[in-house]
């Protein structure tokens, strides 16, 4: 992009990432340098010894997992019945989907908690799966099934005529193909589910239950707010998220691409 670009255009557009990365940066340092003051590095050490933070991080994981599982299956599934195979009122069944999408989460607490209640899934790890499911299953079918019309037609109809079933196409072909973009879906919905306080917080009243974004509660109270301890929780609770960014960051670059390319 520089490269086309003359010398002050340069200098201009070099300055404004350098900004652009200096104010995302800077938050970050803060949180780092702020979470080794007083204690130092014990302040880690005292999050993780003086709270169940592996209980808790067992818990996150499970629901976060799960979670991400039961989207990616929803959605690939919604994007090949859609995109793919295009039964009857499947049109009207994609905008009833997309229009979760226009749902502020906050909205739908009162209703969850009260059909929560009714299934019997309070204080369970459904309680909290769910919810998180229901709610990401509409960027991700939105997402899936404009990478999946983006493939080539005849691809579906050559494995047709070779005598491949619809089920053998999708799962022996399709997933394959879509790898790129359920890295994608996987990253957003698992940064979602792993990030999620509310609901674990109004579903979940079992402490053996609860999962890691609730351990920075445990340095806080009416009269003492323990600002480094509260940040080192926070910095442990993101380690797992830059950790799967970093192991699928290939398949994300190539997911989040495919649309330019195509």
């Amino acid at each position: 992009m520089f490269s086309h670009q003359r010398i002050a255009g340069r200098i201009i557009s070099q300055g404004l990432v350098i900004i652009a990365l200096a104010l995302l940066i800077a938050p970050l340092v803060m949180i780092v340098v702020t979470s080794v003051q007083g204690q130092g590095l014990d302040n880690y050490l005292v999050v993780v010894s003086t709270t169940p933070f592996l209980r808790f991080l067992l818990n996150s994981v499970i629901v976060s997992v799960s979670t991400v599982v039961l989207v990616l299956v929803c959605s690939i599934a919604t994007a090949y019945a859609v995109a793919t195979l295009r039964p009857r009122g499947s049109s009207v069944a994609m905008v009833l989907i997309l229009g979760g999408m226009t749902l502020p989460g906050i909205a739908l607490v009162v209703p969850l908690f009260y059909a929560a209640q009714l299934l019997g899934f309070l204080n369970t790890y459904w309680a909290v799966i769910v919810p998180l499911t229901a709610i990401s299953i509409p960027f991700g079918a939105l997402v899936a099934t404009n990478y999946v019309r983006g493939l080539p037609v005849e691809l579906y109809e050559a494995a047709r005529v070779d005598g491949a079933s619809n089920w053998t196409y999708f799962v022996r072909i399709l997933i394959p193909l879509a790898r790129p973009i359920l890295a994608v879906v996987a990253i957003f919905t698992f940064l979602s589910a792993w990030n999620e306080y509310l609901l674990p917080l109004i579903l979940v009243q079992n402490t053996d239950l609860q999962v890691l974004t609730q351990v920075p509660t445990y340095f806080q109270s009416q009269r003492l707010v323990d600002t480094p301890k509260i940040f080192a929780a926070s910095v442990l609770i993101s380690l797992p998220v830059v950790l799967a960014y970093v192991l699928m960051q290939r398949l994300f670059r190539q997911g989040m691409s495919a649309g330019a390319l195509k």
